[in-house]
């Protein structure tokens, strides 16, 4: 068996491209640096991110996320972290984008799923650890590191489509 680099699943010698993910299991990748392919515009904000035509947003008041499977938008005051995931009463936790009420659990979002995080460095995204991931505009996230979020990004929390905006 063969493990892909991107999402770790398992796969048959000989396949030529993950079945989870899509990534090739054919190409060599350079194991000395643990820098992602997005986190180096954090680092430098003027630089832009692989793929992207603008700079990942550096500061934001507010940040909308649009649900299209429920029709719903949703405003959250830009704090500090945002949390995204699914209200538990009985641990008293409610994220501040709590994803419940969207079928939250039928789609595979975690209880804490993903966090929004602000710093001088700009707005990015981490996936914590979740169950059945987060992916930025197709590209599943390792956990727990963070990727710069543009305006307009698609996310999927497990299989639960949201667009994110930034005023």
């Amino acid at each position: 068996m063969v493990k892909c680099r991107e999402c770790g699943a398992s796969e048959y010698e000989g396949v030529l491209f993950c079945q989870e993910c899509g990534r090739s299991l054919t190409e060599t990748v350079n194991e000395s640096t643990a820098q992602l392919p997005f986190s180096e515009s954090l680092l430098d904000p003027d630089k832009p991110s692989p793929g992207q035509n603008a700079a990942p947003v550096l500061e934001a008041h507010q940040v909308t996320f649009v649900i299209p499977s429920s029709g719903r938008r949703v405003s959250v005051p830009m704090q500090k972290e945002i949390r995204i995931g699914r209200a538990d009463p009985s641990q008293s936790f409610v994220p501040e984008l709590d994803l419940t009420g969207d079928s939250g659990a039928e789609y595979g979002v975690s209880r804490l799923h993903a966090i929004i995080q602000s710093s001088r460095r700009g707005v990015a995204l981490l996936d914590k650890n979740s169950t059945n991931g987060t992916l930025l505009n197709n590209y599943r996230l390792p956990p727990e590191l963070p990727y710069p979020l543009h305006n307009g990004d698609e996310v999927r929390f497990g299989r639960l489509l949201v667009h994110i905006f930034f005023e």
